[in-house]
């Protein structure tokens, strides 16, 4: 699965899911490294905990590190929800050992 995306409930763990994502062979928010991946969940952190909202969603697109602030937007865009951080990892390796297989 390509277009999936997972809730993250403070920033180390949203780190961890993003280093999970980047160690797969992932890009970045921006096409580039985890710099602008930490930055971008930092923001969305802040912005949130300006809204009181205590989480922010971390997911998959097509090629690159997808960070948002809301779910609606994510499920605007076809993406599926991911509750189970256990599931949302088994899913990535998943596609992941079927990429590598494909090449």
């Amino acid at each position: 699965m390509k277009k999936i995306f997972t809730a993250a409930y403070s920033i180390e763990e949203a780190n961890e899911i993003g280093h999970f994502i980047m160690s797969k062979g992932y890009e970045g928010v921006q096409n580039d490294s985890y710099r602008y991946c930490d930055l971008a969940i930092e923001t969305a952190f802040r912005n949130n905990k300006v809204h009181h909202r205590d989480c922010i969603y971390v997911g998959v697109g097509y090629d690159s590190m997808i960070v948002a602030r809301t779910k609606r937007g994510l499920r605007r865009k076809g993406m599926k929800f991911i509750e189970k951080k256990r599931k949302f990892y088994e899913l990535l390796d998943k596609h992941w050992s079927c990429e590598k297989r494909r090449y």
